[in-house]
């Protein structure tokens, strides 16, 4: 019987890192040739800085040293596929009598080359393994005065998946191969293995391992469904949870008998998590937002111009501004792509009108008199871009308004005659923002801000959008 992986916490950060699995044996990694992941989220970048001790022959003896490591990170994976990790590099900086030590006596300019070799170290709660990495290290010339600046760069075997989970990759001590160039006529120095100083953090990054894409049929996925929890429902002890750190919603709404469009300015989704079946693979996403308020300038009954600022709230607006929000992610048997289903119900509210520039007093309470009741599916990825919408065909009913009007004042009439009925729209764009924390800003992964104009992100959003 496969061994079951239960959540241990609910509170990694999906976009925090990576990780990369395999399996040998039972052993956590091992060189993959699996055929390459389905895309993912944009890259990040990954740096750490460990202090360690490298045992240099006499007379130099044992030195402190700066490896700092970085790399290209994807931002997830799948299981069934194998990754890579890009950019490796490490960079150390050898005092300049110990440089020296490498050249032929008396010597006092040079060049060094070699290698830097360490293990990254995997695991996943009691599961560990080591990847080997070697780096090479460039011809480098000592400068004429000060220590001596190495970069080792090099590729990390490709590493196949096999289970779902956090998994965490640490750095561990590096060993240094260097030698002259030219190469003396004394037999090279003997590699250095370096030690950990205790008591530090050793994390290059982590990741959300997903479980490889196998859709059924329709008729197996809904009986799947029909036992799975409600998308609304707390994480359960089969499933694991992911804080989906900075979503963006961007919202838009057509009012078929006013022929006006609603686009609201761009929201944030609160308490977002991406919660994943450890045992069947699916998949749902939960959170609470609130539709920002937006100014709508319509022709009332076709010829009287009117403005309005139209907000969507939930069902108890006069207690909270926050909208849950809840949606089974599903995944097309044919494509394979992904698609979020959710039912959001919200109030509609109007205020500030203004009717030919005259101010006119709708009240504090102008409300829909039931509940909005949008059905919205599309197109989504919990950690990139999403675009879902409601029916094209069926759209949503704008009930009749109620409490509107101010001094004695009865505009119920007058609005619900205006903008009430069905064959209305609402789409709802999302974005997983990335969290880029590199002071050079032109080093921060695309989309750290959402899709730019142009970017590949942006492309994919502009390709989905039904409208």
């Amino acid at each position: 019987m496969p061994r079951r992986v239960r959540p241990r916490t609910l509170t990694l950060s999906a976009l925090a890192g990576v990780g990369l699995l395999s399996a040998v044996n039972g052993a956590l990694t091992g060189v993959g040739s699996a055929a390459p992941a389905p895309a993912v989220p944009p890259d990040t970048k990954a740096v750490t800085s460990v202090s360690v001790t490298c045992p240099f022959a006499d007379p130099l003896g044992a030195r402190a040293l700066t490896a700092e490591t970085s790399a290209t990170l994807p931002a997830q994976a799948r299981t069934g596929a194998s990754l890579k990790l890009g950019g490796f590099s490490t960079k150390l900086t050898l005092p300049r009598d110990v440089a020296l030590s490498y050249l032929p006596a008396g010597t006092t300019a040079g060049s060094l080359a070699g290698e830097v070799r360490f293990d990254l170290a995997v695991h996943k709660d009691d599961r560990a393994d080591k990847v080997p990495v070697t780096l090479a290290v460039p011809v480098t010339p000592l400068p004429e005065t000060g220590d001596v600046t190495l970069t080792a760069t090099g590729t990390v075997p490709e590493i196949a998946l096999n289970t779902v989970g956090a998994v965490t990759f640490d750095v561990t001590a590096p060993s240094l191969a260097l030698a002259a160039v030219p190469p003396p006529a004394d037999p090279a120095a003997k590699p250095v293995a370096c030690a950990l100083d205790a008591g530090q953090p050793t994390t290059l990054g982590k990741v959300m391992v997903l479980p490889k894409v196998t859709p059924g049929t329709k008729a197996q996925q809904q009986a799947a469904a029909a036992d799975a929890p409600g998308p609304g429902d707390p994480p359960t002890e089969d499933e694991f949870a992911v804080p989906l750190s900075l979503v963006t919603i961007q919202t838009k709404s057509t009012v078929r008998k006013l022929g006006a469009t609603v686009t609201a300015d761009p929201a944030f989704l609160f308490n977002g998590l991406f919660i994943l079946n450890l045992v069947d693979g699916s998949s749902r996403v939960t959170g609470s937002t609130t539709f920002n308020p937006a100014t709508a300038t319509f022709l009332g009954f076709g010829f009287v111009p009117v403005t309005a600022t139209v907000e969507f709230l939930p069902v108890d607006w006069r207690n909270s501004k926050l909208i849950e929000f809840a949606g089974a992610i599903t995944t097309d048997p044919d494509t394979g792509a992904t698609y979020l289903n959710t039912t959001l119900q919200v109030m509609a509210k109007l205020s500030n009108a203004k009717v030919n520039g005259v101010p006119l007093d709708l009240g504090p309470g102008c409300v829909s008199g039931k509940p909005v009741t949008l059905t919205l599916n599309g197109p989504y990825e919990a950690f990139g871009v999403g675009h879902i919408r409601t029916d094209p065909e069926k759209g949503f009913d704008l009930p009749a308004f109620t409490g509107c009007g101010a001094a004695g004042q009865d505009l119920n009439p007058l609005l619900t005659g205006m903008s009430s009925g069905g064959g209305n729209q609402a789409f709802v764009d999302t974005y997983n923002l990335i969290v880029c924390t590199d002071p050079d800003q032109t080093q921060c992964p695309d989309g750290s801000t959402g899709p730019p104009t142009g970017s590949a992100a942006a492309k994919k959003a502009a390709a989905k959008k039904p409208n």
